[in-house]
Parts: structure tokens; C-alpha cells; sequence
């Protein structure tokens, strides 16, 4: 009995026993939950520097990177134009105390009417009245025959590349141009330039990149004016007060505004002597004094004609002079008549003289033009008409400035000034339409040789819907109340051998009708081409034929009086018949 008892005490106290808990000393408790805190601690700051923006500052000299002697940094309309590693000179320069813009800058982005002329270090601009000049190295310029004079030199050269002072810039031409320095930088804007403006909504920062890691170039404070130039989600490029480039975030920026550079110099305005009425003109070619006797059967013979343009004037040294086969006679003839003479001038009657070099050296445009006028006024004459053509690229800008520089002194004159232009084509924009427009009184559109004696295959002279195009291109850089249809009176039979060498010649009216009958070719009308057209066969050559005549004329005078044009011009008498005039007189 007490054996059992004993048992059963002794397997429920087994039953009961708990299992023994370890221990865990107090001071461990602690420094583990140090660690925890250390670790969340460390890993907040990770986040703090992986995700807060940097306060590192980026120096300007490292943003703005001037490498040359004296140069200055260029924002233009909000965007810094950098200098790359392969150009030759910078964009702007500080001499001085002055801001110098460099030629070719300025041409392309301020103004393009700055000539330079090398050979006589001469920079040249025409208003719409006058005359700047200034020479390398002077603080004088002239206004036609007047003498100023600005505190520092208006043109310098460095490393053989020419800059223009923002002094002398500003008479002329309507920029706006502030200065900073350290490092030194300009910010250029242009009249019409759109841009939008806010301020800063607190103080925050322009950064290099657009992003809070990225370095600050400058900090702002609220209320600073910005110029926000685009949008890129979250940031904004921006350009500050003092012109620094970079980005800001958008949520710094407040509601931005729309404003334009606005003009601060008066409006030039660009006056034109007018004809008066349609103008009706008839190339004459005189190709010696003795042709000018033939004036009282060219306007016997050309009823209707209130203009005439004989070929009397031609370059004729690399100097700027001229030859002359002007006639007092001949004016005098035609002003009995009520005709106007337009002597025409031209470049490509002595091959020996380089237009480039006349219209390029200021002395000789000089006297080029002095030589026109004198010739004007000594005969009479009521306008010059200027024929220049094959023009090379290298005289683009001095021919635009003899325009410039003829036109001022024809309008003081009285003298109509007009001007004889290509249908337009890229490889002729060298004439520069836009500014003869404003210049000259009159723009004459060469509507023919769409095909030459020198094209590699055959074609019209002047197809319909060619001359049409020409007309619309030209209307789209010159109004209609100042140009004027150059028409044909002459077409090219073309020749091609059995061998395929290609040759032409010119027929004129009546020439090219017998040419036919004595060919027994038939033409037939090409209602495309607004021509009638022939092609035969003689012996082993082939002829081709589109046929100018009163037909294909009528169709050009449609153009001109669907364009409202100011008249109409013919190539040239001698190639023309009764049949033509019949046909002119109906719309001048």
C-alpha cells in the first residue's frame, strides 16, 4: 500500500514538472536593441544621403568653359552656345571693358546685314537711307559723308577673326546684350524672341542636370526672375537673372507668362518709286554704239511699250569701272515717245573681270556704283536695270550691298531701280530675294531658259507650268505690285546627232516658223507644257522643238495677270513679230 502511494506520487510529480526556462542576462537585452537602433539608424542615413539633394556647388568656370584669350560665354535666346573643340575662334570676346560679337555670330543671329571686306578692313551696313562705314582698329565710323565717333575701337581682330562692338551694334541693330563676369558671359536676346517668364516661388537651386544629385551652379532666392526655357517633367531648364544655365525643379517655379523682346529701334521704312502703271518693257541689245540707231524702228515696231532697257553698261575693269554705249539721241527719242529708259547693267560682257572681287572690295563697289549714277544723271536716264548673273557664292553678300548701297543713291537720284532675277532654285538664293525686295523697285523674273544651250538634255524654254511655279516661289519673298514677268520671244531647236552629242540655237518668232516649213515639220500643242511641240528625224540626227510663239505667250500673260504682277518684260526685240504684240496688247 505505501509502495503504491509512493509510485503514484512520484509519476504525478512527473506529470507537473515544468521545463526549466534559460536566462537571459539584462545587459544583453540592451546591447542588442543598440544594435537594432545603429542599424535602422544607418540605414536611414543611407537613404537620407541616397535621396536628399547634394549642397555641392559646381563653379561656374567649370560650366562655362572659356578657352580662348579673352573670350566671354554666349546664351542666346535661353540656350548657352557652347565652343566646340573644332571652331577657330570664340562667339564673343572682352577687350577692354567692351563686349565684342564676332562677324559671323552676328550674321547669323542678330543681324545679316554686316559686310566685311577684308582686302580694305571696312565693314559696311545700309540702313534703309544711309550708309554706316567703319574701319579695324578705329573708334571713327562715317554715316554717308558724316564723321562719328564711339569711346572704343569698333572693330577688332584676334587670331584673324574679326568682332564687332556691342556699341556700334546697338545703332543699328535691336538686340538685347547684358554682361556678368567670373567667369565673363553675355545673354543675347532678339527682337521677336517668345519666351516664358516666372519667379522663383522660394529659395531654391539651379542644377547642372535636372536632378537633386546633380551639382549646383547657382542658389536663388524667392522672387528672382527666370527665363523657363522647356519643360522636362519635374525640372525645368531654365536661364537666371544672371544668366546661369541649368535646372530647377518645377514645384520652385511659379505660373509662368508669356513675353516677347520687343523692338526699341525706330521702324526703318523702305520707299519704292513706282511706275505708275503696268510696266510694259522691251529688251533692246546693243551690242556697239551703231545699234543705237536703231531706236525709231524698235518703237515703231513695238506698240504699246512704255519702257525700254538697252544693254548700254557692263563691268568692265576688276576697279568698278564701267563701259558705256549710252546716246543721248536714244533718250531723247524715247522721252519724245513717252518711253522710259532703264539702261540695263550687266557682268558677263568681259570675261577677263572677277565679280566677286568688284562687288567684294569696298572701293570698287564704290565706284561702281558712283559710275552708274553719273552715267544716270548724265544721259537722263529713268531707272537702271541690273542684269548680274552666274554669280558666285564668294560674292553673295558684297552684290547684296551694291544693291543696297545703288538703291539708296537711286532713290536720292529719282532713278527706278530694278533687278533681274532666276526663277528661284535652291543654288540661287545668293540673290537673296527678301532684301531686293525691300531695296529695289522693281524684281524681273528671267522666266525662260528653263532649258540653256549648256543643259545635258532638251527642253522648253519656258514651259507653262514652270514659269508658273517661278511666279508663285517669287511671290513668297516679293509682293506682286513689284514684280515684273520676264516672257520670251525665243525658243531652241535642239540637235542630236546619231553619235547623241547635244546642240541648240536660238530661233526667234518668225525664225523658228520657217525653220519648220522648210523641215515640213508639223507641231502640235502640248496642252502640259503650254507649248507646241515638234520632233523629226533628218538624215541620222533628231530635232526637237517646243515652239514659242503667240499661242505660248498668251499663256505666260495669263500668269501675269492671274498674279497681278506689275507688268511684263521681253527677251528680246529683234526676235519678235506683229503677231506677238497683237497678243500683248491685249492684257498690258
Amino acid at each position: 500500500m505505501s509502495y503504491q502511494n509512493h509510485n503514484y506520487r512520484n509519476n504525478n510529480t512527473r506529470h507537473r514538472r515544468k521545463k526549466k526556462k534559460s536566462y537571459v542576462p539584462r545587459g544583453y537585452k540592451y546591447i542588442a536593441a543598440a544594435i537594432l537602433a545603429i542599424g535602422v539608424i544607418a540605414v536611414g542615413i543611407y537613404g537620407i544621403r541616397k535621396y536628399a539633394p547634394t549642397k555641392e556647388h559646381l563653379p561656374l568656370t567649370e560650366y562655362f568653359k572659356n578657352s580662348y584669350e579673352n573670350e566671354a560665354a554666349v546664351i542666346l535666346n535661353g540656350e548657352y552656345l557652347a565652343v566646340g573643340e573644332d571652331a577657330t575662334c570664340p562667339n564673343a570676346l572682352i577687350s577692354e571693358g567692351q563686349i565684342y560679337l564676332e562677324l559671323g555670330f552676328v550674321k547669323d543671329n542678330i543681324d545679316s546685314g554686316y559686310v566685311y571686306d577684308p582686302t580694305e578692313i571696312t565693314l559696311r551696313y545700309a540702313t534703309d537711307k544711309e550708309i554706316y562705314s567703319a574701319t579695324l582698329g578705329s573708334t571713327d565710323y562715317s554715316i554717308d559723308k558724316s564723321n562719328n565717333s564711339l569711346t572704343k575701337q569698333i572693330l577688332v581682330a584676334q587670331n584673324d577673326t574679326v568682332f564687332i562692338s556691342t556699341e556700334f551694334l546697338a545703332l543699328l541693330s535691336d538686340f538685347q546684350c547684358n554682361y556678368y563676369d567670373k567667369p565673363d558671359r553675355v545673354v543675347i536676346e532678339t527682337v521677336g524672341y517668345e519666351k516664358q517668364v516666372a519667379d522663383a516661388k522660394r529659395n531654391g537651386q539651379i542644377r547642372k542636370l535636372n536632378g537633386p544629385k546633380s551639382p549646383i551652379l547657382e542658389d536663388v532666392k524667392k522672387g528672382e526672375k527666370l527665363n523657363v526655357v522647356r519643360d522636362t517633367g519635374r525640372w525645368s531648364f531654365v536661364v537666371s537673372d544672371k544668366g546661369v544655365c541649368g535646372y530647377m525643379k518645377n514645384n520652385q517655379i511659379s505660373d509662368l507668362k508669356s513675353e516677347k523682346v520687343e523692338a526699341t529701334l525706330p521702324e526703318r521704312t523702305y520707299n519704292h518709286i513706282s511706275f505708275g502703271k503696268e510696266v510694259n518693257l522691251i529688251w533692246h541689245q546693243v551690242k556697239n554704239r551703231s545699234y543705237n540707231a536703231e531706236i525709231t524702228d524698235v518703237v515703231a515696231t513695238s506698240p504699246g511699250i512704255n519702257v525700254i532697257s538697252p544693254t548700254w553698261f557692263y563691268m568692265d575693269d576688276n576697279k568698278g569701272g564701267i563701259a558705256s554705249l549710252a546716246s543721248n539721241d536714244y533718250v531723247s527719242f524715247c522721252h519724245s515717245n513717252n518711253i522710259q529708259v532703264w539702261g540695263l547693267f550687266s557682268n558677263f560682257e568681259n570675261k577677263d573681270i572677277d565679280s566677286a572681287v568688284v562687288f567684294n572690295t569696298t572701293s570698287s563697289r564704290d565706284a561702281l556704283v558712283n559710275n552708274l549714277i553719273a552715267q544716270a544723271i548724265t544721259y537722263g536716264l529713268d531707272g537702271i536695270n541690273v542684269d548680274v548673273e552666274e554669280l558666285n557664292a564668294t560674292a553673295a553678300d558684297g552684290y547684296v550691298q551694291f544693291l543696297k548701297e545703288l538703291s539708296i543713291k537711286c532713290e536720292k537720284n529719282d532713278i527706278i531701280l530694278s533687278v533681274d532675277d532666276y526663277v528661284p532654285a535652291p543654288h540661287n538664293g545668293i540673290y537673296n530675294r527678301p532684301v531686293q525686295a525691300k531695296y529695289a523697285d522693281y524684281v524681273i523674273i528671267m522666266g525662260y531658259d528653263e532649258y540653256f544651250s549648256g543643259s545635258e538634255e532638251p527642253g522648253p524654254v519656258a514651259s507653262i507650268g514652270w514659269v508658273d511655279k517661278g511666279v508663285k516661289d517669287t511671290l513668297e519673298k516679293v509682293p506682286a505690285e513689284q514684280v515684273i514677268l520676264g516672257m520670251p520671244f525665243y525658243c531652241r531647236v535642239w540637235h542630236e546627232s546619231e553619235t547623241g552629242s547635244l546642240s541648240s540655237k536660238a530661233y526667234g518668232i518668225d525664225a523658228v516658223q520657217s525653220f519648220l516649213a522648210t523641215n515640213e515639220a508639223t507641231a502640235s500643242w502640248d496642252d502640259e507644257k503650254g507649248l507646241n511641240y515638234a520632233e523629226f528625224s533628218k538624215g541620222n540626227s533628231t530635232y526637237y522643238v517646243w515652239v514659242e510663239d503667240e499661242k505660248s505667250l498668251e499663256e505666260k500673260l495669263k500668269v501675269m495677270d492671274k498674279y497681278n504682277l506689275a507688268g511684263g518684260a521681253f527677251w528680246k526685240k529683234g526676235f519678235d513679230n506683229s503677231g506677238v504684240w497683237n497678243v500683248i496688247a491685249k492684257y498690258l
